[in-house]
């Protein structure tokens, strides 16, 4: 599993002892795997929204789209742990996901007029929405590559 993956690669890259685990290598791997959990899904998405004449290509890619996600769990779904202790953890956890909910609950309802709008466009609905969702992806990892570090903040 990712987190697995990540505690491996903690290990190994902190000289073997779990304990002494430096912020720097915390956050380097930490945006390693949120990396891959919103740059890959970006570009399954856009590769998606060309609308793939297979069948079994589209289905590759929107099955790499949400399995590439699970690299989440090594990302931020360990960043808010690490950031606030066992404490604080769950409700930081829950602030920070909280946004990420209510844009979600309301993008369903944008999608579907996206798809409305457009849809006597053979296909060019669906084109803007994987293309929507990619550049989300893109703009998620940017943020966190560019804003996060594992420093302990809450105790």
């Amino acid at each position: 599993t990712a987190g697995n993956l990540a505690d491996f690669l903690l290990v190994k890259l902190s000289s073997g002892d779990s304990d002494d685990i430096s912020i720097e290598t915390r956050t380097n791997v930490r945006k390693l795997f949120q990396s891959v959990a919103l740059f890959g899904p970006a570009t399954c998405l856009y590769l998606l929204s060309s609308l793939p004449e297979q069948v079994t290509t589209a289905q590759i890619l929107l099955g790499g789209a949400v399995g590439l996600q699970a690299m989440d769990a090594a990302g931020f779904g360990a960043a808010t742990q690490e950031k606030a202790g066992e404490r604080w953890a769950g409700l930081l956890y829950s602030l920070t996901s909280l946004p990420g909910v209510m844009i979600g609950s309301i993008s369903v309802s944008v999608t579907g007029q996206i798809l409305d709008m457009m849809s006597s466009e053979e296909g060019s609905g669906w084109t803007t929405v994987f293309q929507l969702n990619s550049m989300v992806c893109v703009a998620g990892a940017f943020c966190f590559l560019f804003l996060y570090d594992s420093k302990k903040e809450f105790d």
